[in-house]
């Protein structure tokens, strides 16, 4: 064959990359895009191409720009494109829909751009950010050309010849990919050539022939290829409105003079291409069609997988099976798709999407209208280009569903499908196709399913298959890309050593890879999967591997939760992760998989990957992230990989080296070399697990035994239900989630009504462990506890729960719940005042000790010195209390201030560590140098003393409000401001979260959002019960009372007497009607109301209310003290993705996901709704028994205000009883895509919503895109560091600081975690105040901010005295003025431009600014150096080049001239930091970070100044620069001496 002109290049990628960094950025002129899964990466990597400095093949530059949501990035993109320029956009699912009002105008502008699809399943009654096709068929009648591509190879092929339709037709066009399945699959593929490039597509300038005559009557008889609809030279309106006479026509026109000709020109163009390359494709692909009587019609990479399962049925059982791709869906090629499927008997189409209100699915649909024309055309010709087909010609169609959300699609399930078109099998509901039933689904567990009983893999013969565990956060996905990209480069290494040639005599491919992540929206601690498959040939299946010969285990307690050796096949390999022997190593593996180990003659192999990591790097989260790098040299070292290719081992370490210097050679030489360790570690210190004996000890639970009470529940048991409240309704109840998403199903989980809705039990996290997924876990050190409550504040999972209790109580439950003999239980009752008196004593002996005894130790030596029980009951317990921390030596405010003052009145305070945790150790770093707190291994014997500690805190009751101190638990607002912490101490408000969900570990955003449950719970629950009781003491008035004062009335003034039995039918009972007159005719329908009855109604509202309020048990299991004080209303985003992920919700409230953009409104139309349901159930009868008991008329304007009630009818008090609405989102949807929603309710200001946004500064969720509120220096993805850009010169949206103006009067609060009884503070201002509050809290993102997992409460400190998110209030009850309402109180130095801090070691002072914060965090390395006190001889200290720059210098970019007073030398100025080691060093700082140091000193001048507090540093820098200006002294003079040249200048 003879070799194509352009057969590529080979390279190891995956879809995303290909289509993107290797295609669309070497052709365009432009990327405008906004980040969405699974395209996300596409736009990343077109704007790293950008910052780079990449030119495109035609030497042309670029730009690329983030907009601020899809709908605003597709029409930026058709304005960027009608100008001229080659212009793409990148998207998936919700941005589609989002953005497709847009897409219908683009045609009639000529555009010629192209979208970038990769697939993806829409929200429906869920969330699903994988794969689906439901996205581009909601975008079928837009009016744009869609191809669609089996492989990332064929998409970035059909990149380049949809853009060549485009522009010859004139209409833009979508180039689509399956999301993940393509978009994330790693494989080799073909990059193209840049003359190909040039050759096929051209120039966007060129001038061209005119294709059509449409085209030529209005361009004449050429044209540019990209043509100026906008043009300066020849203007024009675009986008006219059209009338009656008008709209219409234009309608029609399109068809005959743009759309007809596209299939045409796609057919050349597919030619074209597949002459340049030797790929043809054509409109569709056809395989194994020939001889076909059965065809599968599909589209994406289902494709391959059926063409594998065609060839395996055709020769295992001599099926007539083959299978077309649709290559183009719009224009649809009716005529292509007739001639392929005329003569066939059967067509099976395949969708990976679901319409049942309509009478097929999108593609079974357009091919039975293509066929049903074709038959007609055979009676007569009515369809013009249609080939006409007999009747008997026309094959039977059967349609089926698979794959939605990336739901696995298997070999079973395509060999399933063709069983039952030949009557093989039935569906799961006993039909078959004999039955009519011609419609299936496949891969779930649903009436109409259909599955094959053969399995086949489907793999080349000869593969090695791989299947890795492991848990979110490890760095999985990371080593399988590595260990892909490695196999790639060494298949590469050896077609050129022994020159091996494909059929057009290019380098072959030795080593076929195909490899792709499988992982759920779970952020980190969750497993996660890994597959890959290194073939002779290409691997065409693309699914869960269940048939593998390789298994790497980088989780240590895989076993607890999956089995990891399932399809191993006989003789395969396990590498387990595991640092113990390999004896006690076997017994870890559970005793029903020890037989089918020894019967496959499985190689289990163990390594200390954790070890390993550790030995190589101090970083906590590198030793996680490194893990995975021992397991790539074990493979190494067990696969006969190498040696079956002739490569040895110095050629293998510079494979590895080179892959890791691309993956991480921006961190620096170290981290490449520290990585290279481990792997090499990795293949010397496996160990060999020897069979054992099957029956030995099975420790695979790898938890220690607890320590169970003997009574069973405890005091805060709530698994009875109060008598008065009814069943529950099913779908609420947490067993019927629990039997269908925690019954460990998996995948066979039943497609039930369940999972039909989108609901989720409330607080199902609560029940959780994280014992999997952490490696280490705080212990508690009583005897070091000052009872400071900093910890259990900063924790973010809910893991801290805390109480402080008599001695006497702690040792009632003790004996009550564990000690299992009833004498001396009786025994030991009866002696428990005499102990709590004499242990009491000894506690406060002991206080100041340096070693002071346990209390547990106290105890059991006054039980023995006064022999109370020996033996069992003394040892029971002894374990117990030994178990039970409790804190006496330290916790003045709890212990010893009160029993000096008053004997007995002393409490013990107790933190209880929970398997909530997941070992981020924040709670160790905020608890510092006290050591009440250290990390420890999590051990069988760690486990063990958690869950047995916590199992008797469940015993004990809540804490007494004695023990809250200066924290008033009935009125928080009314308490100091310091014992805010103390609201932890009470149970119901630390569990207003539950936790147990998938957010990273340390997550910055947890502990704020407990912090919002908490104080929400602790200031409203109060006012619900407070309610509950006033309610029901009117009830009983009412009920002794209320008939006689009634019957009063009726004699006293039969009108009022008859308006007041009105309003309460109308209101209470629901006999109102549209009008008086309809009211009237209602009443009188239902015939007279005794005066009786309204009395009763009014009781029984009352107490169901109250009953409401503080009895009923709002979640199964928890307390009964009443329904939920809040909801929430989510913008989608990181707190959205990991709390609604099943099976774990950490919100015991009601909340709602939404979308992306519209939280806010979301909440504020909840908050409305409870507050009409509120006046009808709540306030209106209240005030209606008001009028009674007071002996008070009702008149007209009365009865009209109930009946019409608002809140601005509402008092003080029925206000704050409202339940509240919190919107919560992110700095992306509350500050982008959604601010016009947020800035819309601010300006509401309704009394009952109250809105977070949690900052990270980053789009988090979709992995650390640019935001508004994203700092200058960039780095971020879509704002990437390069030569051809630092970041983003654009300022930071103050977005908190924008709604203090031009919103109207809320409440504004700028706070964070920084400082915890501050925000508890402001969050009590906020929902006392009468109108919305809005708060913006800065939350440390782990992975995307660089930062330890540990550090989330620091990094906020550290953001707010560098002035990078400086605090403020603004609360316009305080006055009319930006002076009176706003208060920066809580920033140090608020005169100054920057907070005066002090080197720990030297005491030496300085200034804080935005670069020593910015050098704590990982994401702006490339803004800030380690530099040599040699070389800052030659460089300018920040503060003194700080001096000469104004904001108004970088808006008119004077700050590159090099002459200019204000230049930025690049890298020529320096901070000096004080590292955690107390030393302190010069670092570096790029032109960026200089700017967005005088970006934020004016952001807080700009604070500064409307808060009325005077800047001493502005005024002085005020008079320096005019003083440098007026040439009085030198810039140099300033950059040398600071300050100080002026005070020399005006001393002259």
């Amino acid at each position: 064959m003879a070799t194509p002109k352009y057969p590529g290049n080979r390279i190891t990628t995956n879809g995303n990359q290909l289509v993107s960094y290797h295609t669309e950025t070497r052709l365009t002129d432009g990327g405008i895009f906004y980040p969405i899964t699974a395209s996300t990466e596409m736009g990343e990597l077109y704007q790293q191409s950008y910052a780079e400095g990449k030119l495109n093949v035609f030497g042309r530059q670029k730009i690329a720009i983030e907009c601020e949501g899809e709908h605003a990035a597709q029409g930026g993109a058709i304005a960027y494109s009608v100008t001229g320029r080659r212009t793409v956009n990148f998207t998936s699912g919700q941005g589609i829909v989002y953005g497709i009002e847009q897409y219908y105008h683009a045609p009639g502008k000529l555009s010629t751009m192209v979208i970038e699809v990769a697939a993806r399943a829409l929200t429906k009654h869920a969330l699903n950010v994988h794969c689906g096709h439901d996205d581009v068929y909601a975008a079928l009648d837009v009016g744009w050309i869609m191809l669609f591509g089996k492989d990332a190879q064929q998409a970035a092929d059909q990149a380049l010849i949809i853009r060549k339709v485009t522009e010859k037709s004139l209409n833009p066009g979508m180039n689509i990919q399956d999301g993940f399945l393509t978009s994330h699959l790693e494989r080799t593929f073909l990059r193209h050539e840049s003359d190909l490039i040039r050759e096929f597509l051209g120039s966007p300038d060129d001038i061209i022939d005119c294709p059509t005559e449409t085209q030529r009557t209005l361009f004449g008889p050429t044209r540019v290829r990209v043509p100026k609809v906008i043009d300066l030279q020849h203007p024009a309106m675009i986008g006219p409105v059209q009338n009656q006479e008008h709209y219409m026509n234009g309608v029609a026109a399109r068809r005959n003079n743009f759309i007809e000709p596209i299939l045409g020109f796609l057919e050349e163009a597919y030619k074209e291409f597949g002459e340049l390359t030797g790929r043809h494709y054509g409109l569709l692909t056809e395989y194994n069609t020939e001889d076909a009587e059965v065809v599968f019609v599909s589209m994406g990479s289902a494709a391959e997988n059926i063409e594998a399962a065609t060839d395996h049925l055709r020769k295992t059982r001599g099926a007539k099976v083959g299978s077309i791709h649709l290559n183009v869906i719009r224009p649809f090629p009716e005529a292509a798709v007739v001639k392929a499927l005329a003569g066939k008997k059967q067509v099976i189409v395949l969708e990976r999407t679901d319409e049942p209100m309509a009478g097929d699915n999108p593609m079974s649909r357009d091919i039975r209208t293509a066929l049903n024309k074709a038959t007609q055309n055979h009676r007569k010709l009515s369809h013009e280009g249609i080939p006409a087909v007999a009747p008997e010609e026309a094959p039977e169609i059967l349609a089926g569903i698979y794959g939605l959300g990336s739901r696995d699609f298997r070999p079973e399930d395509i060999i399933g499908a063709y069983e039952y078109s030949q009557g093989q099998s039935k569906r799961q509901d006993g039909k078959s196709l004999a039955d009519g039933a011609s419609f299936f689904t496949l891969g779930i567990e649903h009436p109409y399913n259909v599955r094959a009983e053969e399995t086949p893999s489907l793999l080349p013969e000869n593969a090695v298959a791989v299947r890795m565990h492991s848990i979110g956060g490890w760095g999985m996905i990371t080593t399988g890309k590595n260990l892909a990209e490695i196999i790639g480069e060494i298949g590469t290494h050896v077609a050129d050593r022994e020159n091996v040639k494909d059929e057009f005599g290019q380098p072959g491919e030795v080593i076929h890879i195909s490899a792709n992540p499988k992982y759920g929206s779970e952020k980190k601690g969750s497993p996660t999967s890994y597959f890959l498959v290194a073939a002779p040939e290409r691997v065409r299946v693309n699914c869960d591997l269940r048939h593998v010969t390789v298994v790497l285990c980088c989780d240590p307690r895989a076993f607890t939760h999956i089995n990891p050796i399932d399809g191993i096949a006989e003789g395969g390999t396990l590498i387990w992760e595991s640092d113990e022997t390999p004896e006690n190593a076997w017994t870890r593996i559970p005793k029903k998989y020890r037989q089918e180990i020894i019967d496959k003659k499985i190689n289990v192999y163990i390594l200390p990957g954790f070890s390993i990591a550790k030995e190589a790097t101090d970083r906590p989260d590198l030793q996680l992230r490194m893990q995975g790098n021992a397991f790539l040299g074990a493979f190494f070292k067990i696969s006969p990989l190498l040696q079956n290719f002739g490569i040895s081992e110095a050629l293998f370490h510079e494979l590895v080296e080179a892959q890791y210097n691309k993956k991480f050679g921006r961190f620096g030489e170290a981290v490449v070399a520290s990585n290279m360790r481990v792997m090499m570690q990795g293949g010397e210190r496996l160990q060999k697990v020897e069979y054992g004996d099957v029956a030995s000890m099975d420790a695979s639970s790898m938890r220690g035994v607890a320590l169970e009470p003997i009574t069973g529940c405890g005091s805060r048991c709530g698994c009875g239900t109060p008598e008065a409240q009814p069943e529950r309704v099913p779908m609420y109840k947490l067993k019927t989630f629990d039997d269908e998403y925690r019954a460990g199903l998996g995948y066979n989980q039943p497609a039930s009504p369940l999972s039909a809705v989108g609901i989720m039990a409330a607080g199902s996290g609560a029940t959780a462990s994280k014992y999997g997924a952490r490696r280490e876990t705080p212990k508690w050190i009583p005897e070091n506890c000052t009872q400071c409550m900093e910890c259990i504040a900063a924790c973010p999972d809910t893991a801290l729960p805390n109480t402080a209790q008599d001695l006497s109580t702690i040792i009632e439950t003790a004996i009550n719940n564990y000690v299992s003999n009833s004498d001396d239980r009786q025994k030991l009752m009866a002696s428990v005042p005499a102990l709590d008196a004499k242990v009491r004593v000894k506690m406060l002996e002991n206080a100041k000790s340096k070693e002071p005894p346990t209390y547990a130790e106290l105890i059991m030596d006054e039980v023995d010195l006064q022999g109370i029980v020996t033996g069992t009951s003394r040892e029971e317990l002894s374990t117990v209390l030994n178990r039970v921390p409790v804190a006496y030596t330290k916790s003045n405010a709890i212990f010893a201030s009160r029993e000096k003052k008053e004997v007995g009145s002393g409490g013990m305070f107790s933190i209880f560590v929970s398997d909530l945790c997941k070992g981020c150790g924040e709670c160790v770093t905020e608890c510092g140098d006290h050591n009440a707190l250290v990390m420890v291994p999590d051990n069988e014997e760690v486990n063990s003393g958690i869950t047995s500690a916590q199992n008797f805190f469940d015993l004990l009751p809540e804490t007494p409000n004695k023990y809250l101190g200066m924290y008033d638990a009935e009125s928080p607002e009314e308490s100091r401001q310091a014992a805010l912490r103390n609201h932890f101490m009470v149970r119901r408000n630390y569990e207003a979260m539950v936790s147990g969900d998938g957010a990273c570990a340390g997550c910055g955003e947890k502990s704020v959002l407990h912090a919002l449950a908490s104080v929400t719970e602790a200031y409203m629950r109060p006012l619900y019960h407070a309610k509950a009781k006033r309610f029901r003491v009117k009830a009983n008035e009412l009920e002794q009372n209320g008939l006689t004062l009634l019957e009063a009335w009726e004699k006293k003034s039969p009108e009022a007497h008859t308006l007041f039995k009105r309003a309460v039918a109308h209101i209470i009972m629901g006999l109102g009607g549209e009008t008086d007159e309809d009211t009237t005719d209602r009443l009188a329908s239902h015939g007279d109301i005794s005066n009786a009855q309204i009395v009763e109604a009014m009781v029984a509202v009352m107490r169901q209310t109250a009953f409401n309020h503080d009895t009923l048990q709002a979640l199964d299991g928890r307390l009964s003290n009443g329904m939920s004080v809040m909801a929430m209303g989510a913008h989608t985003g990181c707190n959205t993705v990991y709390g609604s992920t099943p099976p774990n919700n950490p919100h015991p409230y009601p909340w709602m996901n939404s979308l992306f953009q519209d939280g806010a409104t979301i909440s504020w139309l909840m908050g409305e709704s409870f507050m009409i349901e509120n006046a009808r159930f709540s306030i209106t009868p209240e005030r209606l028994a008001n009028h009674l008991l007071e002996d008070r008329f009702i008149d007209d304007v009365d009865y009209f205000n109930y009946t019409h009630f608002t809140d601005t009818l509402m008092s003080e008090l029925e206000i704050a009883e409202l339940p509240k609405v919190w919107c919560v989102g992110g700095d992306g949807g509350m500050g982008d895509i959604g601010y016009q929603n947020v800035s819309k309710v601010i300006v509401q200001n309704r009394p009952n919503i109250k809105c977070l946004m949690l900052d990270t500064q980053v789009y988090s969720n979709t992995g650390g895109q640019n935001s508004d509120a994203s700092p200058m220096t960039g780095g971020f993805d879509m704002n990437q560091f390069g030569a051809a850009s630092q970041g983003k010169l654009n300022e930071m949206k103050n977005i908190a600081e924008s709604f203090t103006s031009g919103h109207g009067s809320p409440y504004i609060a700028q706070v964070s975690m920084a400082d915890e009884p501050k925000f508890y503070k402001c969050l009590l201002d906020g929902l006392t105040y009468r109108g919305t509050a809005f708060y913006l809290c800065f939350t440390t993102c782990q992975p995307e901010h660089g930062v330890a997992d540990d550090m989330a409460t620091q990094q906020a400190k550290m953001i707010r005295d560098s002035r990078g998110l400086p605090e403020f209030t603004f609360n316009p009850g305080l006055g009319e003025t930006y002076s009176e309402a706003m208060s920066l109180k809580g920033n140090r130095n608020p005169d100054r431009d920057w907070m005066e801090a002090t080197f720990k070691s030297t005491k030496e002072k300085y200034k804080y600014t935005v670069c020593h914060w910015a050098a704590t965090e990982a994401r702006f390395r490339q803004h800030i150096k380690k530099t040599t006190e040699e070389d800052v001889a030659n460089m300018v200290p920040l503060d003194n080049l700080l001096l000469c720059i104004e904001q108004g210098d970088v808006v008119n970019r004077r700050y590159i001239e090099p002459a200019s007073r204000s230049f930025v030398p690049d890298f020529g100025s320096y901070v000096m930091v004080e590292g955690a080691s107390g030393k302190i060093f010069p670092m570096k700082l790029s032109r960026q970070m200089v700017l967005f140091n005088v970006e934020r000193r004016k952001a807080w001048r700009m604070l500064q100044s409307k808060a009325g507090q005077e800047n001493k540093d502005y005024i002085a820098q005020r008079k320096l620069v005019k003083a440098i200006d007026a040439g009085k002294i030198t810039r140099e003079d300033v950059w040398a001496k600071g300050l100080a040249a002026l005070e020399e200048e005006t001393a002259k």
